[in-house]
């Protein structure tokens, strides 16, 4: 039930007839003293079935009046203090009314002061009885949807956060590239024609699976392969790219290979003495990215911020790491394999 809002509704279940009947059935057997399966034995149980659902119905009734007068967020005292009076003092009406109503019919030799006070008590019990399970069940409802709220918000928030760290990525693209490309529209026509048509398919794939959260791996491939194509052309075809058999079935994080790619053209020195060595391998479940050594005179210390991007990408995504394994002639990075059962069962947590 939302606060702020009235909402009674009469419904006829059956965890209430079964509530209702062991009520009707159980009260006069134990509090008055009958033959069982008499004629008075069976007005009685006749009388308090009808007397339970009353006080079951009207108790549902005040609750939903109390929580929109007086719900749980603006005071918890005044609404278990009004709840449990009006609850109290309703049942305890229907049950002399119902005890009164059976004399009537019946016989009022049964009606003493006793009876009446154990009703009474009776139905105090009921009372806080009916309140514990209702409001826990609402504060239930309550704890759910806001779990619920909770999840909604947080995959909202980890989704912004991936956008936010793969819109990181895309300048790097656009610098190399067209900082080349100005150079070389005028030196070589020719060169620079395949250089506009891998920088397109380059694009392309940026703009159609940026959004997606994995790529098969041979599309992420065709990818790599453009993009060292571009790199190839800075570098004057120092870049050595070997791609080994890799699982066709596998998926992986869109542009992942690429970044770690230039992650290894940005930290490592190339030349005609020193190309880079670049290695693309699938190993224990890890698509590796491996590269030779050769770190730039001067260069600074690396911030990381590319690779713990990926790291934060994968974990979100996938909740699997990425490795990250370096010797003093060899560094390579090492992503998860995503089948595709991987991925729907994640999807679904």
């Amino acid at each position: 039930m939302p606060p702020g809002k009235f909402t009674y509704r009469l419904q006829l279940q059956w965890t209430n007839a079964i509530g209702v009947l062991s009520f009707g059935i159980l009260v006069p057997t134990f509090f008055i003293p009958l033959d069982l399966g008499s004629k008075e034995h069976l007005y009685s149980i006749l009388v308090a079935t009808v007397t339970s659902f009353i006080i079951w119905e009207g108790s549902k009734f005040i609750q939903a009046l109390i929580l929109f007068l007086y719900p749980w967020e603006k005071s918890i005292v005044k609404h278990l203090a009004y709840e449990i009076s009006a609850i109290f003092f309703f049942s305890s009406a229907s049950l002399i009314i119902g005890i009164l109503t059976y004399g009537w019919l019946v016989s009022s030799d049964y009606i003493t002061l006793g009876v009446v006070l154990q009703n009474i008590f009776v139905s105090f019990l009921l009372a806080l009885l009916f309140i514990a399970i209702n409001e826990g069940a609402f504060l239930f409802g309550k704890w759910k949807l806001s779990l619920i709220e909770q999840e909604k918000l947080r995959q909202e928030n980890l989704i912004a956060k991936v956008e936010s760290l793969k819109k990181q990525l895309d300048p790097h693209f656009l610098f190399n590239s067209l900082s080349v490309l100005s150079g070389l529209v005028y030196k070589n026509p020719e060169l620079a024609d395949k250089f506009i048509t891998r920088l397109s398919q380059v694009y392309r794939y940026v703009i159609e699976h940026n959004d997606e959260r994995t790529v098969p791996m041979t599309m992420e491939m065709n990818f790599v392969e453009a993009y060292c194509f571009l790199l190839n052309v800075r570098f004057f075809n120092k870049i050595l790219l070997v791609v080994e058999t890799i699982p066709a079935k596998k998926l992986i994080l869109p542009m992942s290979i690429q970044l770690l790619v230039e992650n290894a053209v940005k930290h490592n020195r190339i030349s005609e003495d020193h190309p880079l060595h670049l290695r693309i391998y699938f190993e224990e479940e890890f698509i590796w990215v491996e590269n030779g050594i050769a770190e730039k005179s001067g260069h600074s210390e690396s911030t990381g911020i590319g690779l713990k991007n990926l790291e934060t990408r994968y974990s979100i995504m996938t909740g699997r790491s990425i490795r990250i394994e370096q010797t003093k002639s060899l560094f390579r990075v090492g992503l998860p394999g995503i089948s595709a059962d991987e991925l729907y069962e994640s999807s679904t947590h």
